[in-house]
């Protein structure tokens, strides 16, 4: 099998495991949409509307695609405003996603466009109208219409009340934990197809490491089998090929190799059961592999 059919190959095979997760029974996402009662004075302006993967573009229309590249099920959108209005002051968007790790990936967006705040699994505060959090396999985003320091209590209060109705743990999934500590605060996320530009690499965490240099990165990437990890070790070393310095690695998971790009500099990957680990961008192959070490000794 040649190199391109086998990374489509491994990607069809990852579109089909999460697909058939995702029939699985999943809760209604307006009853994790606050009730009006979270705050004194206000109401629920119209009912809840619930969308689906062919009519998010109705709710948002320009991000409906890269939300569900994170596998969306379901979306619940209500309206709130103090009693004596009738126009809508805060709108509250519940996107019930996959997994927890859908959601991570999910809130990756939301992350980097503003300051944390203690809520749910993590909260961002974005400003000066919006507050998202995710928590579970939810990400919550809350907008407020009319910004006034009594409408952003009111927000506050609204979106602790929704993550106190997301029962389960708040810890992140356990790919995310397996990062070795040094990275950027705040650049994790989860990317679902064509990690640092190849295709077959799909399914990773990913985070930043500066002090290995400008734009070193590390994933962990999980794949649905070993076998297909092993094929995506070999697809990356065949397109290594062409740089200089490759050659395979010991003490390193199943099988590793190392190689030095002429764009990505230093790339150390290595494979352990059904997950691969790599580095790129790194200035120094030897702390490359000590940080892909830390992380093998993490996946399961």
């Amino acid at each position: 099998m040649g190199k391109i059919a086998t990374a489509r190959w491994m990607v069809l095979t990852i579109s089909l495991l999460f697909a058939s997760a995702l029939n699985a029974a999943h809760a209604d996402p307006r009853k994790v949409l606050p009730p009006a009662s979270a705050v004194k004075g206000w109401k629920q302006v119209g009912q809840a509307r619930v969308y689906n993967p062919n009519n998010l573009f109705d709710l948002i229309d320009g991000e409906a695609e890269a939300v569900k590249a994170y596998h969306f099920v379901s979306c619940a959108h209500a309206e709130y405003a103090p009693a004596p209005q009738s126009r809508p002051v805060l709108t509250i968007d519940v996107f019930e996603m996959g997994d927890p790790l859908d959601a991570f990936g999910l809130f990756g967006s939301d992350r980097r466009s503003g300051s944390s705040t203690a809520i749910g699994a993590e909260g961002i505060k974005i400003a000066p109208s919006g507050l998202n959090f995710w928590k579970g396999r939810y990400v919550v985003r809350t907008t407020i219409v009319q910004v006034s320091p009594a409408n952003q209590a009111a927000q506050l209060a609204f979106a602790k009340a929704a993550a106190a109705r997301i029962t389960g743990s708040s810890a992140r999934p356990a790919t995310v934990a397996a990062l070795p500590p040094g990275r950027q605060p705040r650049s994790e996320n989860y990317v679902r197809s064509n990690v640092a530009g190849h295709q077959f690499i799909a399914n990773a965490v990913v985070a930043s490491y500066p002090s290995l240099g400008q734009g070193a990165q590390l994933f962990i990437a999980q794949y649905p089998s070993p076998t297909a990890a092993k094929a995506a070790l070999e697809a990356y070393r065949a397109y290594e090929k062409s740089g200089t310095g490759l050659r395979p690695l010991s003490g390193l998971g199943a099988a590793a190799f190392t190689a030095l790009d002429r764009y990505a500099k230093n790339v150390v990957v290595a494979q352990k059961g059904r997950y691969l680990v790599g580095m790129h961008h790194a200035r120094d192959a030897v702390a490359a592999q000590k940080l892909v070490k830390q992380a093998l000794a993490k996946v399961h």
